[in-house]
Parts: structure tokens; sequence; C-alpha cells
């Protein structure tokens, strides 16, 4: 974890000079280099901000003054200082005591079992930063969950923090093979974790699905699966965990570790889409081959307690283009929204699987992946990305396009979280490598931190997103950074 900076800056205004008083040094806590001194009486806090946002310093800075009554917060890395002008807060850690907010939840990928991305939570209208995990091993397929305050990690180990400090609760790693953690759900006093033995995204032998104590880390049982589990996450519903592996099989997993069912769905070469449950059915995509693309890819309903299939829905086939569903059904009000990488989005009824719109967002052009992410459905919108660098709200019932954001072309597995009138989502790879923060009805940019591609977490007020820029305490940046508005 950075070492945290805090410089106190008194701004005394006597005539036109204003002086700094430099504070204590804090045990273990280097100072850095004061910003310039600053003249002049008709200086707005904007001014006085900007006039210091390329200072040379180190770890975390809170710069406060009276000048006149406005406050600066800088972030300070490699990539230089950020200031936020006006009192808007800032990128720094903030000197004050943290009190979450109502307590909310956010136990599974992409926030409940519908896989809606969408919360309840209070949620950051600033960028203010409460702490850093400097772990390492966090991925673009390693989504932190939440649960009763405690935020759970696959990384190179599966990790517990606290959600109101950042402090490591335990950890867990298998030893008797190799450990590399996926997809989390927690839930029934467990956590669920896939893992595989290899760190590849393809050809990886049988995976696992390990069950740990979640108060203590401790392994419970682990259940050996068919195919390696490289993307699909874990889905804990009605009891059951459901997930589907590289072998084109969903499965369905007891609490106690027992094989409830198991389906090889038709023409499935792998399953990387990861389940969602609404109304007793779970919903999956399928991939066909990607080179040749001669198998169909379908959205699958399927009845959680036995597996049966209720209905298939096939996606259109385009010549040259990636004809696979990769990205995550989100089910919202008895419709079902997904994306495809030939670049179509659709709406298909969640009860007989028939289609209500569909709408070309991205091109899927010479290979490019159109839409691979999960979406975020609330305030009568759906939110995406697609790779060709747009980000979009687009009607819930329509489909027309409400407002779209160019964030550069991009690798786009970002699934964007809504809350609080916000929408969040990060550019990955390609891209500006921003985090960004939306009004979620205007689309205008609220803040935007450096952080990438990732999918973040929410609860109780506290936003947690993963560094996927330069990831681990071993490139000196933080795995896990932790957002949240001060009261």
């Amino acid at each position: 974890m950075k070492t945290v900076f805090v410089l106190v800056l008194v701004v005394l205004v006597a005539g036109c000079v204003t002086e700094r008083e430099k504070p204590n040094e804090i045990p273990g806590h280097v100072t850095g280099p004061l910003p310039e001194k600053v003249e002049g009486t008709t200086m707005t806090c904007g001014e006085y901000c900007e006039e210091h946002v390329d200072m040379d310093c180190q770890g975390y800075w809170n710069i406060s003054g009276i000048y006149p009554e406005c406050t600066c917060n800088y972030v300070c890395s490699s990539a230089g200082a950020n200031a936020t002008e006006e009192g808007q807060g800032g990128t720094g850690h903030e000197s004050k005591e943290v009190t979450l907010g109502p307590q909310t939840e956010w136990p599974t990928f992409h926030g409940d079992a519908a896989r809606t991305g969408f919360s309840v939570s209070e949620a950051p209208a600033k960028s203010q930063i409460i702490w850093e995990w400097g772990g390492s091993g966090v991925s673009d397929t390693n989504w932190p969950v939440i649960e009763n305050n405690t935020v759970f990690v696959a990384a190179d180990r599966v990790v517990a923090l606290e959600l109101e400090t950042g402090k490591e609760l335990w950890s867990y790693v298998d030893e008797s093979q190799g450990f590399y953690p996926r997809g989390i759900a927690v839930g029934n006093g467990n956590v669920f974790v896939t893992v595989n033995s290899e760190d590849a995204l393809n050809d990886l032998p049988p995976g696992h699905i390990y069950a740990l104590d979640r108060k203590t880390g401790k392994l419970i049982w682990k259940y050996r699966t068919e195919g390696g589990i490289s993307h699909s996450l874990p889905l804990l519903a009605e009891g059951n965990i459901f997930v589907g592996d590289d072998s084109g099989t969903v499965y369905s997993i007891t609490a106690d570790g027992e094989l409830s069912w198991k389906r090889q769905l038709d023409d499935a070469e792998v399953i990387h889409s990861s389940p969602a449950y609404y109304k007793g059915s779970v919903f999956v995509g399928t991939e066909g081959t990607g080179m040749s693309n001669a198998m169909p890819s379908r959205m699958y309903a399927l009845d959680a307690k036995t597996g049966d299939e209720i209905w298939r829905f096939e996606i259109d086939y385009i010549n040259g283009k990636l004809n696979l569903i990769h990205s995550t059904p989100a089910v919202s009000e008895n419709v079902v929204y997904f994306g495809s990488e030939n670049g179509y989005f659709y709406a298909v009824s969640s009860d007989e699987g028939k289609l209500i719109w569909k709408r070309l967002i991205a091109s899927g052009s010479d290979r490019l992946v159109g839409v691979s992410a999960a979406a975020a459905i609330g305030y009568g919108k759906v939110f995406i990305g697609t790779y060709e660098g747009k980000f979009m709200a687009i009607s819930q019932e329509t489909g027309k396009v409400v407002w779209d954001y160019d964030f550069g072309k991009a690798n786009a597995d970002s699934s964007p979280l809504l809350a609080d009138g916000k929408v969040y989502f990060g550019s990955g790879e390609g891209g500006d490598g921003y985090f960004y923060c939306f009004d979620a009805d205007s689309g205008e940019v609220m803040w935007k931190v450096k952080l990438g591609g990732a999918s973040p977490a929410l609860a109780s007020g506290v936003l947690v997103v993963p560094n996927m820029l330069e990831n681990g305490s071993e490139h000196g940046s933080p795995a896990i950074v932790a957002f949240f508005d001060y009261r």
C-alpha cells in the first residue's frame, strides 16, 4: 500500500502575500517538497489548484488552505499530479474518519443474482480515496465482491479485506497445487471461488470450485469440473452454486459441495458467459468456435432446480465476425439483456426467449470484438461499452441510444456499475485508461482517474475498484483502490 502523506497548507492572507506552515513530520512518513509560494489576492480556488497541478512529489498529498476558503487535493504518482477545483473533492486521501453509509451488499459479480449491475447504495460523487490494497494478481476476470462490509478478492490468493479500512483479515492459498483463483460469490456463511491450476485462458486442465469459511478462510470443500473455468464467474442462487466451464457444461453445486445437476449445452465449445438467475431460471450464453464460427451461439434459459432447457435463443450469424456470446446476461423486468461479439445487443423475454428488440451498437469489423461485458440496467436505461470505443446509455424499452461517450478504440471488458444517479465504467487496454464516473441521466463526466478497465464493486457507500493499469505491489502501485464521499 502506498504511504499516505498529509500536508496541511495554511494560507494567511496578509496584504498580497500568502505564507505556508509546514506540519510536524509524522513518524514513518517522509515529507516531500512544498509547492511554490503564491502571491496575489484575486486568485480563485480553481486558479490556485491549477497553479500546482504539475508539482513534483511522491506519495499522496492533501493540501488545504484559506485562499479564499478553498481546498485542493492532489494525487502524485509516476503519471504526475491531479488537482480538483472549487472544493469539488479530489483523488488524495482525506484525513477524516470514515462513517459507512447504510449497509448494502455486492455479494457476486455485477452485484446481484440477476447481474443487473445496479445498487441501492450511496455512491461517490467525488474521487476521494480512503484506502488502497497493495496485493498482486488481480486480472480482468478477478472482480471483487462485498458482503457484510467485507471485501473479497481473488488475486494470487483469496483475500478478505475490511471495507472501511482495507485491512487484511485473512487470506487463503492451496499450496498443494497450482492455485489461480478467478471468480467469487459469497453467501450462506461461505466464500465460493472458481480456481484453475494454471495461469492461462485457453487449454486449461479441469478446474475446481472451492468453498471457504467466510470468517476464517478455512477450506470446507472443493469440487472438480470437467473443463477449466477460464471466464465464467460463479453465482449463488436458491442455495446452489451455478457456473459454466470451458467444456461447454453448466453446473449446479449444492452448498455442501454435491452435484445437483450438470448440463452440456448443444454446440457449446466453451462457456465464458457467467450465469444469471431470475424467477427460477438460470440464463447463460454459449460460444462456438471462434476461428470458424461454424457453431451457432445461443442464450439459454435453464430450470434452476433441474437444469432442463426452457428455451434457447440463437443470435445473428454474420460472416467474418465473431458470432459469440461472451457477455454475461442482465435480467430486469422480465427481459434478458445481453451483447454479442458481432456487435449486436439484444433484449429478449425472460419467460419465452422471444426477441423484443435488437440493435447494432458496434460494427465488429476486422474481427474486433463488439460487446463482451455485462450491461447495467436501471433508470429506464441499459448501460454498456463496446470495443470500438463507445460507452452508451440506450433505452431499456426500445434500444434507442440516449447518450454515448467516446473513450477511444479499446478493450471494453469493464462491466458498468449503476447507483445513486451515477454510472461507473473503465476504459481498457488501447483506450485512454480512465475509470469514469458519469451522470447516469446526462452522460456528463463527474470525475475520472487512471485505473483502466475495471469492473468495480459497491457497498455501504464505498466503491472498490481494481487497478488494471500497473496492478500489484510488484509494480509499486495498488491492486485495489477504494473511494468514498466523506460525510
